[in-house]
């Protein structure tokens, strides 16, 4: 199918969790090889956490910078027996820091009009989308309601305007999508326009939160690690995998844009040259070369320091900790430990 430049189009992508790595890969795949698919774009859609690269995108923030918060969230949480269910964790927190510190000071102006965000009312279940922000406190407000996962992120959801609001994914996860010329952008294998092929027939599809997904283990792993997130080797090979999505898109649409493509492949030839010679070079064995072969420096630099640093002194322990044994006993220790924690935190709060 040809796309249509003549007419509107948006672009939305699906809330997934730790997997939204899976955006990043895409987004760098597009802006390398058809950057008017998005910066002509009417709206960028989201839910969730695809409501964070969609504000990303609107506001100027580099997805580099989403790219090292999310494998560093990532990491932390890692950290953590009980993930992010851990006391002394809180993701929301570290989705509102990483706002406050990378959104511009005109970022409502930005989005306004051009970002569009899926909420779920609390009240009464009904899906809200937002497109018109008051200010850059209300923009993230609205963006940290899109991410509030009950019970996942916390008890008590955020409020917006008076009125408590949670994850869009849960009554819209694709923003737009009944629209003919909207693009849709999910980590799932399923009938989005840039998701992952399945070697597989499938028969059976379930629709979640207007996102179509089939019914195999692969999508079954996927969902798992949206919630308990991978090594950063893992997060790298879905960055990758969004990528080559993505390319498959452009490319059977034949919206490659040569001449950006040239110019793009001089500046990582010269980048690559640089890296290879950098401290880097000695530690890319730590990655399978496949699983970041296509993507640009920049990003494969990001996943380079994230592998780096999983290999540090103290990755023996992290690795130490994912044997079966000993995982078993970090939980009973947890379960004894726990209540004193908890005490330690009211204290210092």
């Amino acid at each position: 199918m040809m796309f249509i430049w003549d007419e509107e189009w948006n672009i939305s992508f699906a809330g997934c969790g730790f997997r939204c790595i899976y955006h990043m890969g895409v987004l760098s795949c597009i802006l390398q090889h058809a950057p008017q698919l998005l910066h002509g774009a009417s709206k960028i859609c989201g839910a969730s956490s695809g409501c964070l690269v969609a504000a990303a995108l609107t506001t100027g923030i580099p997805i580099e910078d989403v790219c090292v918060h999310l494998l560093s969230t990532a990491k932390e949480v890692r950290k953590h027996t009980l993930r992010v269910f851990h006391p002394s964790f809180s993701l929301l927190r570290t989705v509102q820091d990483f706002l406050l510190e990378k959104l511009p000071d005109d970022a409502h102006l930005r989005a306004s009009g051009k970002l569009c965000v899926s909420l779920t009312r609390v009240a009464d279940g009904q899906n809200v989308l937002v497109s018109e922000f008051d200010s850059r406190e209300d923009l993230i407000q609205v963006l940290m309601c899109s991410c509030f996962v009950p019970m996942y992120c916390g008890v008590i959801p955020p409020l917006y305007r008076g009125m408590q609001y949670v994850d869009g994914a849960l009554s819209n996860n694709m923003p737009l999508s009944e629209q003919r010329n909207t693009i849709t952008v999910a980590p799932f294998s399923g009938e989005s326009d840039i998701c992952p092929r399945e070697g597989t027939f499938n028969f059976f599809e379930v629709h979640c939160g207007n996102v179509s997904i089939q019914v195999n283990t692969g999508n079954l792993h996927r969902m798992c690690t949206s919630f308990l997130p991978p090594a950063p080797e893992k997060l790298a090979e879905i960055c990758h995998n969004g990528y080559m999505d993505a390319l498959r898109f452009v490319t059977e649409r034949d919206l490659v844009e040569r001449q950006c493509f040239t110019s793009m492949l001089v500046t990582d030839m010269d980048l690559t040259r640089r890296l290879a010679s950098g401290p880097y070079a000695q530690h890319h064995h730590w990655m399978d070369q496949r699983h970041t072969e296509n993507l640009p420096i920049s990003i494969k630099k990001v996943l380079c320091e994230a592998c780096m640093d999983s290999h540090d002194g103290g990755a023996r322990w992290c690795r130490l900790t994912e044997v079966l044994p000993v995982k078993l006993l970090l939980c009973v220790l947890t379960v004894f430990t726990l209540p004193l924690k908890l005490i330690f935190l009211l204290l210092k709060r």
